[in-house]
């Protein structure tokens, strides 16, 4: 049987799908994917994997304090963690990347869990920065406000999924970095009414999921983060940017150096988007949200699609590939990974790595 979360992701996915079709005229669509320049897909797929150079450095340093684990190591386990996100619903893929690690570097599953949801708040904070930077060149208010009309979803809603989550997150994880007795008092207060073993078990997963959050701790290694996530979505926009031309669109959004705030509006709405529990990929919230930002900015709603598809396959397909060559060079199974990640997401964690580094914070 099929578990819930797929069900709840496919009918999102389904839902941002239809927004997206109603719309559009098949016919120009399909001579917009017929006249786009697929040769500049190769220097646009470069640059992504250039994106996921800085991912892999960027967890590096999250994992520091756990344990020093070298690129050439590292490397491999994030495109695997990518591949399963891009294969399992509802971002199923943190989960397996967590495990996979710990299974290769005997680190605890549940601190480098901590690091994923680090990782993923600074991403958050990165692309509302870049929506700041836009609204330098680009009128934001409205953009917003075009936004939620052309889609026909709430204002209101549209800035509570990007903004709230990620705030709310930032905050509650440098608490619990600085004070982590605060989060398991109240974890404490919460297992009272479970049977005494369970509880303990769960505040020691509790506790070792704290423990990843030690790079928060020091100062230099947050503005490190902080550093490196700026290359990483820097290196994306770029590859959109790329995309872009092969679509003829800097002749619909004003020209060549507009498209280039136009990319980094696109980056950042599309991607947020994608914090919306979705189906493989965030497939659905990504196209809509992309597509609409290129439509009130200017571009034909028909090409906006057929750009939106095309770019998400180049974000999708060969880091998938990679993944799956990963795993099958390292004899790993992937219905096995596929079924651990559904155990995790049911049950949490599961069996800690043993060999977990004491490198201070």
């Amino acid at each position: 049987m099929l578990d819930s979360r797929f069900w709840i992701g496919l009918f999102v996915s389904a839902l941002f799908v239809v927004l997206l079709l109603w719309r559009i005229d098949f016919g120009d669509t399909a001579a917009a994917f017929r006249d786009a320049n697929y040769l500049l897909l190769v220097p646009a797929i470069g640059l992504y994997f250039v994106a996921l150079y800085f991912r892999t450095r960027r967890w590096g340093v999250m994992l520091r304090p756990l344990k020093a684990v070298p690129f050439g190591r590292l490397f491999p386990v994030m495109s695997v963690g990518y591949m399963a996100n891009n294969l399992l619903p509802v971002r199923l893929g943190e989960l397996v990347r967590s495990y996979y690690l710990g299974e290769r570097e005997g680190v605890s599953k549940s601190a480098t869990l901590a690091t994923v949801a680090i990782e993923r708040v600074f991403d958050g904070v990165v692309l509302l920065l870049f929506l700041a930077a836009v609204s330098v060149a680009l009128p934001l208010a409205g953009l917003m406000r075009d936004i939620a009309a052309d889609t026909g979803l709430p204002l209101s809603l549209m800035v509570s999924v990007a903004a709230v989550p990620f705030g709310a997150a930032l905050a509650f994880l440098f608490v619990a970095a600085y004070k982590p007795n605060i989060p398991l008092a109240a974890l404490r207060c919460l297992m009272k009414p479970l049977p005494k073993g369970l509880g303990v078990k769960v505040e020691d997963l509790a506790a070792l999921f704290l423990r990843g959050l030690a790079v928060l701790r020091d100062p230099r290694r947050s503005l490190l983060l902080l550093a490196l996530t700026l290359p990483v979505w820097l290196g994306e926009a770029a590859m959109y940017y790329v995309v872009g031309v092969s679509f003829g669109l800097e002749g619909h959004v004003g020209g060549a150096v507009t498209m280039a705030w136009v990319m980094l509006a696109v980056t950042a709405t599309s991607n947020l988007a994608t914090s919306l529990p979705s189906s493989q990929g965030g497939i659905g919230p990504f196209e809509l949200f992309g597509t609409a930002t290129l439509v009130v900015l200017g571009a034909p709603r028909e090409i906006a699609t057929a750009y939106a598809v095309v770019l998400h396959a180049a974000l999708l397909l060969p880091v998938t590939l990679l993944g799956l060559a990963y795993l099958w060079a390292g004899k790993q199974s992937l219905v096995q990974m596929v079924r651990v990640g559904a155990r995790l997401g049911a049950r949490g964690p599961g069996p800690e790595g043993s060999a977990v580094s004491k490198e201070a914070p």
